[in-house]
């Protein structure tokens, strides 16, 4: 089994498949990057949104998404698009990664971190869905961000992300 991350929409992007072990560490480290960078309570609910891709409890290879999936509000697309791009840098800086327990494989992890880089850095926000049904498709839009105990990174609506990857 495999995730897809997609921007369908996309002119001549090609999509990330990652296997579930590397879907875990990709989705883990944007968690961790944004956690960490999270100032307001959007960069809050994104972080959620993120954690919310959780294979330890939503099951493996069900995980994927196309960028027109995320929560993006038109009001605020480009703080949005900005937060995200400076989560993918810090992903790739190992912002974090110290939490994990594990050293991730960065010889597949950064390529596919550099390929969401390249759909966010390309995705127009007429392409959004922008229906809550569709971008919290794994379970609901938590009412209260609440940051793990443990890991300090924002829980989706069943916990952490990081703790079901144990």
């Amino acid at each position: 089994m495999a995730n897809l991350i997609t921007y369908e929409a996309g002119p001549g992007l090609t999509y990330i498949q990652m296997s579930n072990g590397l879907t875990s560490v990709f989705i883990s480290v944007l968690v961790l990057a944004a956690s960490a960078l999270a100032e307001t309570e959007r960069e809050r609910e994104l972080a959620a949104w993120f954690a919310s891709h959780d294979q330890g409890l939503f099951g493996l290879g069900v995980v994927g998404f196309d960028v027109s999936e995320m929560p993006w509000s038109p009001s605020t697309f480009v703080r949005e698009r900005e937060f995200i791009l400076r989560v993918i840098e810090a992903a790739k800086a190992r912002t974090g990664w110290e939490l994990l327990g594990y050293a991730p494989r960065e010889e597949r992890l950064q390529p596919c971190l550099d390929q969401f880089r390249a759909m966010v850095e390309a995705f127009v926000v007429e392409h959004a869905c922008g229906v809550d049904a569709t971008v919290w498709s794994h379970g609901d839009r938590p009412k209260q961000p609440v940051l793990c105990p443990v890991h300090r990174v924002y829980e989706h609506e069943h916990g952490c992300v990081l703790c079901h990857d144990r």
